[in-house]
């Protein structure tokens, strides 16, 4: 389960690719806000997400 304030990675279709990384801001049932590394914000589900340990997210 999610939670305001994990770092995650967005999972990604391509093999080898790496997904963008972000820091959880909301939590909304099954959809999740993650702020990005870049600073934009989305509202995705979390089944597209997995925590990271903070040392993966550089």
């Amino acid at each position: 389960m999610l939670q305001i304030g994990m770092h995650v990675r967005e999972l990604t279709k391509k093999v080898g690719q790496s997904g963008r990384t972000g820091k959880v801001v909301k939590v909304h049932g099954d959809n999740v806000e993650v702020l990005w590394e870049d600073g934009h914000r989305s509202s995705l589900s979390g089944a597209f997400l997995r925590p990271i340990r903070k040392e993966e997210a550089r």
